[in-house]
């Protein structure tokens, strides 16, 4: 599909562009109250309140990784459907934390939360949840056995990013995923910790995600503003946010439907 161009707010008038800046604003705190960022399955994990926590945790690592280790793939679709310089550069940059790339000034502040920089530097995002994966006792999945539900939600995600419009894909990617990743990982954050078998080196995944996706999510919002300066475009960032979100939701129901079960689903 052909890039679909939006009017920058440098040729519109002041008022335009902050009308856009209220309306991805309104979007972005419609998103934070979402069924999917706080699932009765997010908050049962964080209180310890399933039949079996660490169970629950490692059935979340094996089939979350199916999902999160393609993000990568998500950030270069986006990229891809992009046709102003500058915001294709400044998600080339959240690329290059993915892939374990971080400036001075990041590494301090990571420090300061306790995220020491060795744990990180160097190592891409998925193998910082495949870490994760090995320390609560699940390890690597073959492709063939992953579950139906994963692989329906991955490929419907970066079907939202591939083929509907670019305010579709940033509305996806940006307000309905990175938009709502710090409330998430706060609450899955709280959930590690409840098994004290499990080391902050080992859980660094969370804490470093609720840490400095604040940037990310500017950055995704300041995008998102250039496709809200017109009325399809304002459409097509809700819609693909709603998309993102109800496909979230839907992940988090059948995980928590397996957890209350006793995970007797294969």
């Amino acid at each position: 599909m052909a890039q679909q161009h939006s009017p920058s707010c440098t040729s519109n008038t002041v008022d335009a562009c902050a009308e856009a800046s209220v309306f991805v604003a309104r979007l972005a705190d419609e998103a934070l109250n979402h069924r999917a960022v706080h699932h009765p399955y997010l908050l049962a994990l964080a209180n310890g309140t399933l039949p079996d926590q660490k169970s629950a945790l490692k059935d979340f690592a094996h089939h979350y990784h199916g999902y999160s280790s393609h993000f990568p793939r998500y950030l270069t679709a986006v990229i891809s459907r992009l046709d102003t310089p500058h915001h294709r550069r400044a998600l080339l940059d959240n690329l290059n934390e993915e892939s374990g790339q971080y400036g001075a000034g990041e590494l301090a502040a990571l420090q300061r939360e306790g995220i020491e920089p060795d744990w990180i530097v160097g190592i891409p995002h998925p193998e910082l949840f495949e870490r994760f994966r090995r320390a609560v006792g699940t390890h690597s999945t073959p492709p063939d056995h992953e579950h139906i539900e994963v692989t329906c939600w991955r490929e419907q995600f970066l079907g939202i990013l591939s083929h509907g419009s670019a305010a579709e894909a940033v509305g996806a990617l940006g307000l309905g995923t990175e938009g709502i990743v710090q409330s998430i990982y706060q609450y899955l954050q709280r959930a590690v910790g409840l098994l004290d078998t499990l080391q902050a080196r080992d859980c660094v995944f969370f804490p470093l995600h609720t840490c400095v996706d604040d940037d990310h999510q500017q950055t995704l919002q300041r995008i998102a503003a250039h496709f809200a300066t017109t009325a399809e475009g304002r459409r097509d960032l809700a819609k693909g946010m709603h998309k993102a979100l109800g496909l979230r939701d839907s992940f988090w129901s059948w995980l928590h439907a397996r957890a209350l079960a006793g995970f007797s689903t294969p």
